[in-house]
């Protein structure tokens, strides 16, 4: 009888013992990525099932995934906001911030992504191959400029959709210089910042785009640096969303929560 007793008295503590490590671990690395990430979403299309193949949320999702960002209160800021933030000359929090970016320049991004982000007053920053702006499918420059008025950024996503770690250096310089000087002419103001197509990026691409003035480099969860710093200002990782991203699963990537389950891939 005794012994039975010991038995479930010693099942039960270290069921417990279990439980409060899980917890504790879980913990620790929530405040681990939480305290260095401040999420950065990274979309492409905004449209109907079914409209475009590839990386795709629907405008009802997008739209619930927007009030869910107000609701929680997090302020959506600016990439110029955030390149302060890295600079830490801004007293911005990781915990409540978040930043809204877009790739590629689909015209879907102006017809179902836009009216919402208006809605709530909220900034974007979109990046455009440059070469495809006005191509069937992409943004045109009369649309660009309205969007530009009420916050939307627009920055670089090369000339060409060119891989970066495919191409020689003066191809890079092409792709990285030419877009930017290009697309400052569109757009008739100033392009500070660039994505990397696909993620992918070389310590030459980085030197190119420092070189050419450009505030900050946006890849995908990339990095050289595969710690929870996300301090790199010309590999920032970015979060894919998607439209299985219901409320919980939103939760979960702009708390870090996700990060602990998420490897950082190499760079290339």
């Amino acid at each position: 009888m005794i012994v039975r007793i010991f038995k479930s008295l010693f099942k039960f503590l270290f069921a417990l013992l279990l439980i409060i490590a899980v917890i504790l671990t879980a913990a620790f690395f929530y405040a681990r990525h939480n305290f260095y990430d401040l999420p950065v979403l990274m979309y492409h299309n905004v449209s109907p099932p079914g409209e475009v193949e590839g990386l795709n949320v629907t405008p009802a999702r997008f739209r619930e995934q927007i009030e869910f960002i107000s609701q929680r209160g997090y302020k959506v800021i600016t990439p110029y906001e955030y390149d302060e933030y890295l600079e830490g000359g801004k007293k911005i929090s990781s915990k409540n911030s978040v930043l809204i970016t877009f790739d590629d320049g689909y015209e879907n991004n102006y017809t179902y992504a836009y009216d919402i982000l208006k809605e709530h007053g909220y900034p974007a920053v979109i990046f455009v191959v440059v070469n495809k702006i006005g191509r069937e499918d992409y943004l045109t420059i009369e649309q660009m400029k309205e969007m530009r008025e009420e916050g939307i950024i627009f920055a670089s996503h090369t000339l060409n959709e060119k891989y970066v770690p495919s191409l020689g250096k003066e191809a890079l310089k092409a792709e990285i210089c030419g877009s930017k000087e290009k697309l400052e002419r569109i757009i008739g103001g100033p392009v500070d910042f660039f994505a990397y197509c696909s993620g992918g990026y070389t310590s030459e691409a980085q030197k190119i785009l420092n070189e050419a003035d450009y505030l900050i480099a946006f890849s995908t969860n990339r990095g050289y640096d595969k710690s929870c710093k996300n301090n790199d200002p010309f590999a920032i990782r970015r979060i894919k969303i998607t439209d299985k991203d219901n409320r919980f699963k939103l939760w979960a990537k702009l708390t870090g929560i996700y990060n602990i389950f998420h490897t950082v891939r190499d760079p290339f």
